[in-house]
Parts: C-alpha cells; sequence; structure tokens
C-alpha cells in the first residue's frame, strides 16, 4: 500500500511537521509511517485524502463474505466491487485507486 508521484509527495509534505528541526524530524516521521502495520498505515492515508476530499470507505457483505470499497469525490461516489476475499485486500485497493485519482487530477 504505496502512494506514487504527485500523490506521494504531497502526502509527505501533508504528514511531515512544520517549524524548527523540520528536516530530521520530518524524516523520523516519514521513517517511523512507513515502518508502521498496513492498518495504521491505512488510518492515516484515509485522513489524508479526507483532507483533499476524496473520501473512502470499505464494507464487507456478510452472505458472500467478500469485501469492497467506494469513493467519494465531492458529490461524485464510485463503488468498487472486485470479490476482495480480505478486508486488507479491499483497504489496498481503495488506497492504490484514490492514489490514481490523485495522480489524474
Amino acid at each position: 500500500m504505496e502512494l506514487t508521484g504527485k500523490c506521494k509527495e504531497d502526502f509527505d509534505k501533508w504528514l511531515s511537521p512544520s517549524g524548527k528541526e523540520v528536516v530530521k524530524t520530518s524524516r523520523a516521521v516519514l521513517s517511523f509511517f512507513r515502518r508502521s502495520p498496513d492498518s495504521m498505515q491505512y488510518s492515516v492515508y484515509v485522513d489524508f485524502f479526507d483532507s483533499v476530499v476524496i473520501l473512502i470507505s470499505t464494507s464487507g457483505l456478510v452472505l458472500s463474505k467478500t469485501f469492497l470499497y467506494d469513493i467519494s469525490i465531492e458529490n461524485n461516489v464510485e463503488f468498487y466491487k472486485d470479490n476482495y476475499k480480505t478486508r486488507l485486500e479491499a483497504r489496498s485497493a481503495a488506497i492504490k485507486k484514490a492514489n490514481e485519482i490523485y495522480n489524474s487530477k
């Protein structure tokens, strides 16, 4: 679950603190983030995408035991269902798609 291009650059700026010792602190924050478990990274990615009005949610369908995600950009909602077997797969796919959407702006 990794961002690319302009999305990665803007995310790194968004995540980095400002003020004194910025460069040293920024490296430490980014390093900690990249070593964090996927579930922790996911929630930070969701906060970042919320800040740029790309809203992500994942859900599970109990009867079919599949997971899906949807992405809302302002008033438009797109649903993606690809029979993900785990919530982690659906979350990773959602971040990948949000990254593509951000980079295409």
